[in-house]
C-alpha cells in the first residue's frame, strides 16, 4: 500500500499538501513586488502632486484622500468577485491578472496632466490592487499548514516590508539621481513609476508559471457559486471572524494611511525646510528604511508568537501596539526629524502586527473551500476602512493638521481593543494553532 507523500518544507516551515518549495518561494517574491507596488503608490504619489501637477499644498490632502476613496470603491465592487473567482478557477490566474493591471496603472500614472487624468489612471491600478491584495492574503493562508501559519505570515511580512523599503529607499530616489544628471523633475517621476510598472509586468509572468495550479479543495470539491455568495454572511456568525473583519477595517487602511499621509507630511515639511520634493522624498526614504529595519526583525518574532498563543490574544497585542503608535502621532513634529524615530518605529510595529494578527485569525477560522471568498470579505472591510480613514482623514489633514488622520485611526483601534478583550473572554476559540489547515 502506497503511503501519502510527506508535505514539503521550507526551512522550519511545513507546507500544505501539494504545495512545493518553488510555489512558496514564488508567493514570497509576489509579496515583495505586490505589496511594494501597493504601498509604493501611496508613498510616491506625493511626488507627482508636487513636481508634476503642482497641486496647491492646501488641496493635497483632500485630493490624496479622493484618489484613495475612488480606488477603494473599485475594490468594494471587485474584491468579492475576485475572491469567488479564486475559489472557482484558482489563485494563479487571478493574481497574474492583478499584476498586469498594476503594471498598467503604474505605467500610465506619471503621464497624467490633470487631477482628472490622475484619477482615471488610478482606476486601472485599483482593479489590479483588488485582484492582487485579496489573492496574496489567500495564498499566505493556503500554503502553510496551520501550525506553521504564523511563521509563514511572518516571513511573508518580511518580504512585504522589503518590497516597501525597496520602493521607498531605492525607487523613490530615481528622480533625485536623474536631477543630478541634468534631467527635469517630470522625466524623473516618469522613470520612477515606469520602473514600478516593469516590476509588476515581470511578476505577472512569474506568478503565471510558478504558483500552484487549481484550488486547495481540488476541482471536484469546488463549492457552487451560490454557496460562495453566502460565505461572508455565514462567516460573520463566528465572533472571531467578525473580530478579524473589524480588525481588517483598520489593518489594511493602516498601511495606506501611513504611506499616504506620512509621505505627504514629509514633502510638506521638506518644503518648509527649503527642500525640493525629490530631495524630501529621498530623505523620507531613509526614514522609512530605518523604521522598517525594526519591522524586519519583529516580523518573524511576532509570527512565532502568533503560533504560540491563542490568536485572539495575538490580536489584542497587535491592537494595543497599533493604538499606541497611531495616537502618538499627535506628538510628531516632522517625519524628517530623526528625533522622532521612536514614535515612527512604534507606528510601524503596530501596522505590521495588525496585518499579521488579523490575517492569521481569519486564516485559522475560514473554511478551506471558501477561504478566498471569506478573505475577500475581509478585504472589503479593509476597503471600507480606507474609504473612511482616507476620505475623512484627507479633509482633517488639510483642516486640522497632518496628525489628524493618525489620531482618528488610533481612536478606532483603542475602541476595538476593548471589544477584542471581550471576545477573548467569551469566545476564545481554539487554545492554539491546529496541526493541519
Amino acid at each position: 500500500m502506497n503511503r501519502p507523500a510527506a508535505n514539503q518544507r521550507l526551512g522550519s516551515l511545513e507546507l500544505a499538501p501539494g504545495v512545493t518549495r518553488g510555489n512558496a518561494l514564488v508567493k514570497l517574491l509576489a509579496a515583495f513586488v505586490g505589496i511594494g507596488a501597493l504601498s509604493g503608490m501611496a508613498i510616491l504619489q506625493s511626488y507627482l502632486l508636487n513636481a508634476h501637477l503642482h497641486i496647491p499644498r492646501g488641496e493635497q490632502g483632500t485630493l490624496s484622500g479622493n484618489l484613495s476613496f475612488w480606488s477603494e470603491v473599485v475594490g468594494l465592487l471587485l474584491f468579492f468577485p475576485f475572491g469567488i473567482a479564486a475559489d472557482r478557477i484558482g489563485r494563479r490566474p487571478v493574481l497574474s491578472f492583478g499584476f498586469v493591471m498594476l503594471a498598467l496603472g503604474w505605467g500610465l500614472y506619471p503621464f497624467a496632466t490633470t487631477a482628472g487624468e490622475l484619477l482615471l489612471y488610478r482606476l486601472f491600478y485599483a482593479v489590479g490592487a483588488a485582484a492582487t491584495a485579496g489573492t496574496l492574503a489567500t495564498l499566505v493562508n493556503d500554503y502553510p499548514v496551520d501550525s506553521s501559519r504564523g511563521k509563514f505570515i511572518g516571513i511573508n511580512s518580511v518580504m512585504s516590508t522589503l518590497g516597501t523599503m525597496f520602493m521607498a529607499g531605492v525607487v523613490s530616489r530615481i528622480p533625485d539621481l536623474l536631477s543630478q544628471r541634468g534631467y527635469d523633475a517630470v522625466t524623473g517621476g516618469r522613470a520612477m513609476f515606469l520602473t514600478g510598472a516593469a516590476l509588476c509586468a515581470l511578476m505577472a509572468v512569474v506568478t503565471a508559471r510558478g504558483l500552484m495550479a487549481g484550488t486547495p479543495a481540488g476541482r471536484g470539491a469546488r463549492p457552487p457559486l451560490g454557496a460562495l455568495a453566502g460565505s461572508v454572511g455565514r462567516a460573520l456568525r463566528n465572533p472571531r471572524i467578525a473580530l478579524a473583519y473589524a480588525g481588517a477595517l483598520v489593518a489594511r487602511s493602516d498601511v495606506v494611511i501611513k504611506g499616504l499621509f506620512l509621505s505627504l507630511w514629509a514633502v510638506q515639511a521638506g518644503r518648509a525646510d527649503g527642500l525640493s520634493p525629490g530631495r524630501a522624498m529621498a530623505q523620507f526614504g531613509t526614514m522609512i528604511i530605518i523604521m522598517y529595519l525594526v519591522s524586519l526583525v519583529s516580523a518573524p518574532a511576532f509570527g512565532w508568537f502568533i503560533d504560540r498563543v491563542n490568536r485572539v490574544t495575538a490580536m489584542i497585542v497587535a491592537l494595543a501596539t497599533a493604538a499606541t503608535g497611531y495616537l502618538s502621532m499627535w506628538f510628531l513634529t516632522s517625519p524628517l526629524d530623526m528625533d522622532m524615530i521612536p514614535l515612527l518605529v512604534v507606528l510601524t510595529l503596530g501596522t505590521g502586527f495588525m496585518v499579521k494578527a488579523s490575517m492569521a485569525l481569519i486564516g485559522q477560522e475560514a473554511p478551506v473551500r471558501e477561504r478566498a471568498s471569506v478573505i475577500a470579505g475581509s478585504s472589503m472591510c479593509g476597503a471600507l476602512g480606507i474609504l473612511a480613514f482616507t476620505g475623512i482623514g484627507g479633509r482633517l489633514f488639510d483642516a486640522w493638521g497632518p496628525w489628524a488622520p493618525f489620531v482618528l485611526a488610533g481612536a478606532y483601534q483603542a475602541l476595538l481593543l476593548v471589544i477584542a478583550i471581550g471576545v477573548r473572554v467569551v469566545a476564545p476559540g481554539a487554545a492554539g494553532p491546529r496541526r493541519n489547515a
